[in-house]
């Protein structure tokens, strides 16, 4: 049989271009894709799937909802402090009720916490710029206020030991110490406005709960919503929720 040179080129060059590999786009789209359902996403073999839960655990006060505002979920720029928020604030009344999200042991507790005046407030906001990163010291002690954090340990799942973080409480009641195991839904503490600006002011503006879930095994600490990205952040952050 006579081949036509002509036709088999040009049918060996369609072939190969749908051989060819897909478009930087594809790539970044399966990506994308492929951190849906997760709770947080460092690398292949560090990363935490909803399906890896022993447990979904509640709300920190049963009238909150997960915010759709990017500004208010984990990795908002934090431009002010030279740092990435790793949290969820959810806006909230003044000295609206805080409740444990889940089993746990109290591991902090700072009831006696007093806000830094505004003048030494904006000096270590400062501090923070030139470092180009919010020390720990400044963020727990100083920017976090009023808070307490429970250990869950391996109780939310068995890959990671995991930590939530309850800050810029007004008030936290007697008996809510370190050493203090806690029941899911159980009082630990009122929303308020302590370790801000407005803290600092001395007003009662700007209440609301910052609320931040941790991630512990030998390698490191990761937080919930890290490197998901915004159009899936809400809706992955909502599986560790009871429904």
């Amino acid at each position: 049989m006579k081949i036509n040179i002509k036709n088999y080129l040009s049918i060996m060059f369609v072939l190969s271009a749908c051989a060819a590999p897909t478009t930087s786009i594809d790539v970044e789209s399966e990506q994308l894709i492929s951190k849906e359902n997760f709770l947080f996403y460092v690398d292949e073999t560090t990363n935490l799937h909803h399906s890896e839960l022993l447990t979904t655990i509640q709300l920190p006060s049963k009238d909150y909802v997960v915010p759709s505002i990017l500004n208010l979920l984990p990795n908002a720029g934090r431009e002010y402090r030279s740092g990435t928020h790793e949290g969820i604030d959810f806006s909230v009344p003044l000295n609206g009720p805080i409740t444990a999200v889940y089993d746990g042991i109290v591991i902090r507790s700072n009831p006696q916490h007093s806000d830094v005046d505004i003048d030494t407030y904006n000096a270590l906001l400062a501090t923070s710029e030139g470092l180009g990163k919010t020390p720990a010291d400044i963020y727990h002690f100083i920017l976090l206020g009023k808070s307490i954090v429970i250990d869950h340990g391996y109780s939310i799942t068995s890959k990671f030991r995991t930590i939530s973080v309850y800050a810029h409480l007004s008030s936290i009641p007697e008996g809510i110490v370190p050493g203090t195991r806690v029941d899911k839904g159980m009082l630990i503490g009122f929303s308020g406005n302590t370790g801000t600006s407005d803290g600092a002011l001395r007003n009662e503006k700007g209440a609301h709960l910052h609320w931040e879930m941790h991630f512990d095994d030998k390698s490191g600490r990761y937080f919930l919503g890290q490197n998901i990205p915004s159009q899936y952040l809400q809706s992955n952050i909502e599986l560790l929720f009871d429904q």
